[in-house]
């Protein structure tokens, strides 16, 4: 029996739009931490530690399940009843262990209680115009990151990355996974 995985070109776009969904995330955490600090006074780091826990948690259940409806794709109708039975059991034991997992991580680490304060920073000239840009580069970078992707237009750091992971031989079976 073989089972085809795909080209690992699919894998490393999910990868990749992964990467720049937890890049904006962290960027989106960092700007959340510094207004509040600029409002208020006081932050709490705490978003600086779940946010990459939590993206990383996410593009595991991503790619996970991409993996899981690729193999089922073409197979399945030609399961019989038991065997359906069985993998969608599986399937949502593991969907649900990793929601589980990404829950108990998120819990873990919003305990933590890391804050920061200082008075003399509420409402601050110089503090609040560098918001400003990081706002406006934040909210320009993902807006072309996000018309990149639906216009299907690749970057060079997309290149880049594929030329990465790309195969030296000229060898196409490396794509098929043979089970005796």
């Amino acid at each position: 029996m073989s089972v085809n995985t795909g080209s690992i070109q699919d894998y490393v776009r999910y990868v990749y739009i992964m990467s720049l969904v937890s890049a904006l995330a962290m960027a989106v955490a960092v700007d959340y931490v510094l207004t509040e600090l600029w409002i208020y006074g006081t932050a709490d780091l705490t978003i600086l530690v779940i946010t990459p826990v939590f993206m990383f948690m996410l593009s595991m259940l991503v790619i996970s399940s991409i993996t899981m409806i690729k193999q089922l794709r073409g197979n399945f109708s030609k399961m019989t009843s038991r065997a359906k039975a069985l993998m969608i059991t599986y399937i949502t034991f593991f969907i649900i262990a990793l929601i589980y997992f990404t829950y108990v991580s998120i819990i873990h680490y919003a305990g933590l209680g890391l804050t920061i304060s200082d008075p003399q920073l509420i409402g601050d000239h110089y503090l609040g115009f560098g918001l400003a840009l990081y706002d406006a580069g934040l909210l320009t970078t993902s807006w072309q990151l996000i018309e990149d992707l639906l216009n299907g237009k690749l970057s060079s750091l997309y290149k880049f990355f594929i030329m990465m992971f790309k195969s030296q031989s000229s060898d196409d079976d490396d794509d098929t996974i043979i089970i005796k």
